[in-house]
């Protein structure tokens, strides 16, 4: 962690996220002189991942006397036009959490190969290492480990967790990861948790409840 003056945005978390932080009052300031929208055109060419965290907005306010509909708009604006995610915090001390919580879940990610939009391998290797790259846990060393030991994705696909293990590099969770990812049905939920349509739904209405009226 490190303070420096930064090209685009407030805050950088490990050069993958971009956080342009505003106060209410800032944000009704960016909306009258169009800095709002200079500095999220800038974020989204620039930035990985950039995020406008807003802080102590108030659903229904007036932010340096813009009217509530303006902001909406804005804020509407940055997020289709501009393809910049939203996020909204209560407090100083919010603004640190979600940034901590986001920052935790992007080291998550990053370490689980991803399908990347537009590419398409050449060759059969290229293409049989790009699909094992999508399985959980799974990186360009482990699938080429995978591939060498199994000879096909069928063959991965159709091993066992204990075959799994048995590769350099596969442990006793990425291979049940991947046995359950590629199962036929959905593993069941725990005892006393919420499945994903259920969690979804809460999730909707805490949102709904919370937070889309900020917008």
């Amino acid at each position: 962690m490190g303070i420096c003056a930064l090209q685009y945005g407030d805050y950088s978390i490990a050069g993958q996220l971009s956080f342009e932080r505003k106060t209410a009052e800032d944000l009704g300031r960016s909306i009258i002189d169009g800095r709002l929208f200079r500095q999220m055109s800038a974020l989204r060419l620039r930035a990985k991942r950039p995020v406008l965290l807003i802080e102590g907005l108030q659903p229904l306010s007036s932010p340096s006397g813009v009217p509530w509909h303006a902001v909406r708009g804005a804020l509407v604006s940055v997020a289709v036009v501009c393809g910049v995610p939203i996020l909204a915090a209560d407090s100083p001390e919010e603004s640190a959490e979600i940034m901590v919580i986001a920052a935790r879940q992007m080291a998550r990610t990053t370490s689980v190969a991803h399908v990347r939009p537009g590419y398409r391998p050449k060759g059969w290797r290229r293409r049989a290492l790009f699909i094992l790259q999508g399985l959980p846990g799974v990186g360009p060393g482990r699938a080429g480990a995978l591939l060498d030991a199994f000879g096909s994705v069928a063959a991965v696909m159709a091993a066992d967790a204990e075959r799994l293990v048995g590769v350099s590099g596969i442990g006793s969770r990425v291979s049940g990861n991947i046995t359950t990812a590629v199962g036929t049905e959905p593993p069941p939920d725990p005892p006393g948790e919420m499945g994903d349509s259920e969690l979804a739904e809460g999730r909707q209405e805490t949102w709904g409840k919370n937070h889309m009226s900020r917008r």
